[in-house]
């Protein structure tokens, strides 16, 4: 029997049915792919916490990994490990992070997240666990100070507004800033299910309107690029995934009460004037003394590098896209 071959019309049919098909499925399997995405970034913070908790659940008082507590101030004219007054000035990002790596809490790579998209966030590689000395007073990788100035380009960086090549950071993860009332009352292995502890990058001052919203890279890390989602891991440990930088059941300690209620909490604002549910001083004040909003016991999550005090952490921000 001949053997009937396809005529190209035939064939043409056949290629074009499948252009339809892949054209179907490609936007199907680039979600899929995303949501692959944004969930093995919340196992990775998830992991993060669990570490630093499981740490807290060795010390005295509970207390998560403190920088200004591993690395103190000196007793006298010697530097004793364990020993001597918290020192305020090392409760930054690029120290917390590091000493949990030197610490051997996790690896480097978790601190990556698979949704990373600003090209300033960077793997680091090579972390320098020789470092680790606490009989030379050396507890981490990096965050060195010079003349009371910090050199950021040693060892492991958090500068999130820094530049390619040079002021890099190496973690893609916000944590509550750990100054004032909120790193004193809830900075520890409390179980609270309603105290954000890590996130999502966010937006600067939480703002959800203007070029500081629209140009923000964190739109793309998890969201439709147009606005912001991410993850949220809370001191019981447990994630959710948001919608709102002002998510349910996390609430404005510090204001004025709205109606008899509590306004919700931007998760990366501090007490203020602006937004207007920030009004009033409440946890600004301690013992009868006003201090600035950053003191207060609200929730609010960064990324900082610069020189911190006992009541203030000042967080930086993504560089914005539209930024020269």
């Amino acid at each position: 029997m001949k053997k009937r071959a396809f005529t190209l019309v035939e064939l043409l049919v056949v290629v074009a049915i499948i252009a339809l098909l892949v054209g179907l499925l490609l936007p199907a399997l680039a979600k899929a792919q995303q949501t692959a995405k944004t969930v093995k970034d919340s196992n990775q913070i998830k992991q993060i916490h669990t570490a630093m908790v499981g740490r807290a659940n060795e010390t005295k008082g509970g207390k998560l990994p403190t920088p200004g507590l591993i690395n103190r101030q000196p007793v006298g004219a010697q530097n004793v490990p364990g020993e001597g007054n918290e020192d305020f000035a090392k409760n930054r990002t690029q120290c917390l992070y590091s000493a949990c790596v030197a610490q051997q809490l996790f690896n480097t790579d978790i601190l990556y997240g698979p949704t990373e998209i600003n090209q300033v966030v960077r793997l680091y590689q090579n972390y320098n666990y020789s470092a680790y000395n606490p009989a030379a007073d050396v507890y981490w990788d990096g965050d060195v100070v010079s003349g009371g100035a910090l050199n950021l380009q040693a060892g492991f960086r958090a500068q999130i507004d820094g530049t390619v090549g040079t002021n890099e950071c190496h973690t893609s993860y916000a944590h509550l800033l750990l100054c004032g009332l909120r790193k004193q009352q809830h900075w520890r292995n409390n179980l609270d299910s309603a105290r954000p502890h890590m996130s999502t990058r966010g937006v600067r001052n939480g703002v959800n309107t203007g070029d500081e919203y629209t140009f923000s890279p964190t739109l793309k890390l998890h969201g439709p690029q147009k606005s912001w989602e991410g993850n949220i891991c809370f001191g019981d440990t447990h994630m959710e995934f948001v919608e709102t930088m002002r998510p349910d059941g996390v609430f404005y300690e510090c204001g004025n009460f709205n109606n008899g209620n509590l306004a919700k909490d931007n998760l990366f604002a501090c007490g203020g004037t602006t937004p207007p549910e920030f009004t009033g001083q409440g946890c600004a004040m301690l013992n009868g003394t006003a201090l600035q909003p950053w003191s207060g016991g609200d929730t609010m999550l960064g990324i900082h590098y610069n020189l911190a005090t006992q009541f203030i952490a000042v967080p930086s921000w993504d560089r914005l896209e539209n930024a020269n």
